[in-house]
């Protein structure tokens, strides 16, 4: 879930750590994987459908969450006029930095059209590149807030 962890005249953190989504889907391979087990080994029943599933989907879910994983921190900090983003997870390290004049606008995307509906991620625009605030989509409207807190945030910064 993305949040505003630090709000202050010179300073405003926005972070997303997703923990309870990919928490449930690694949850969800665990005990696919351990039923589709417990189904052919314990019990001794002969494969099925189900079993099957369970033996492909569980693994997938479990390893795929755990490398999909990231967390997104973003910091505009006014005192030195950067912002900074850092995105990590177990395999991924990614970081840049701008000029807060060089933020042009911070959208609210959506992965398929604007009419789609559905989920959205905030995006900060800009001249020359995009910084998402977020890994992935999320379906948790929180966009409209945080997105008046950094507009409002640069606009207080170029005035």
């Amino acid at each position: 879930m993305m949040t505003i962890t630090e709000r202050t005249q010179h300073r405003l953190v926005v972070q997303s750590k997703p923990r309870a989504a990919f928490g449930i889907a690694i949850s969800l391979g665990a005990v696919a994987l351990l039923a589709a087990l417990h189904s052919l080994v314990i019990v001794g029943e002969a494969p099925s459908t189900g079993t099957v599933a369970g033996l492909i989907l569980g693994p997938l879910f479990l390893v795929g969450g755990l490398l999909l994983y990231r967390e997104t921190t973003t910091v505009l900090d006014r005192r030195s006029g950067t912002v900074t983003w850092e995105q990590r997870g177990l395999i991924v390290r990614k970081a840049d930095a701008a000029r807060l004049d060089q933020i042009r606008d911070v959208v609210a995307g959506r992965p398929v059209s604007q009419q789609s509906g559905g989920p959205t991620r905030l995006v900060l625009v800009l001249e020359d590149r995009t910084l998402p605030l977020m890994f992935g989509f999320s379906a948790i409207n929180r966009d409209a807030e945080i997105r008046e807190a950094i507009t409002s945030f640069i606009r207080d910064t170029r005035s």
